[in-house]
């Protein structure tokens, strides 16, 4: 395609529709490098300023995305969470495969903040556990979860590189009911960066909440954290009346 430099279309959004045309079409796939800047502008002659505008323009609305020092990358389709559904669900979802790598897995006391959060004694037991997600084998999220004991005895002998939702059903016969998230849009710390493999500049989602199962009772306490790179939470909010 060529630009029209005279055209009334600004010659960076006539720029920005041929780099679409390209991810749309497949010649720049997925997580692909594009050509630099230098590159393109020397490609269409036009100056370094107006393929920089394109590209920020893209930047921002999520198709491509930077990381400092290696270039300009099309972004991977991030895996989106609508409802109550696993991490393996979601992901399979999108034709790709989840995978888990367990961090730690422990029985604890449960202690004052976790007793308040779950509604139990703070000297009763709960498991806490951490787990590192994966989707086509690139790291998304860290999810860090407590569980009451006495809820799920014998937790420890199952592979919780599975599923947790499909332990739950098939082994314990319980079903999340619902959940309260709170979700908020963050910087990562230092071991977060290298657990996930992203750069200072790339966002995560903080997800912490309270899953319930059947009576409305607690059942688990989470602290999740994504890439804003990879994943989205969708969430439908309704008027109140």
């Amino acid at each position: 395609m060529v630009l029209d430099k005279n055209g009334p279309i600004p010659v960076y959004s006539q720029l920005k529709a041929i780099i679409q045309n390209r991810i749309q079409s497949g010649e720049y796939a997925e997580g692909e490098l594009i050509p630099s800047e230098r590159d393109l502008a020397k490609d269409f002659g036009i100056s370094r300023m107006t393929v920089r505008q394109a590209l920020n323009q893209m930047v921002a609305e999520g198709m491509l995305v930077r990381e400092r020092g290696k270039g300009t990358f099309v972004s991977r389709q991030k895996l989106q969470q609508r409802n109550i559904s696993s991490f393996s669900e979601t992901v399979r979802a999108k034709g790709m495969v989840p995978s888990t790598k367990v961090l730690y897995f422990k029985k604890e006391r449960a202690g004052e903040e976790m007793a308040d959060i779950l509604g139990m004694s703070k000297d009763a037991q709960v498991y806490a556990f951490k787990r590192l997600r994966f989707a086509d084998g690139i790291p998304v999220g860290l999810e860090q979860v407590y569980i009451p004991v006495y809820l799920c005895p014998d937790l420890e002998s199952y592979q919780l590189e599975a599923s947790l939702y499909q332990i739950l059903s098939d082994k314990y016969g319980l079903k999340i009911d619902y959940m309260d998230n709170i979700i908020e849009a963050s910087a990562a710390t230092a071991e977060e960066r290298k657990l996930l493999n992203i750069s200072s500049s790339v966002p995560v989602l903080r997800i912490t909440g309270v899953s319930y199962i059947s009576g409305g009772r607690k059942f688990s306490y989470e602290k999740d954290i994504y890439r804003g790179d990879q994943y989205s939470y969708n969430v439908r909010i309704f008027l109140q009346k």
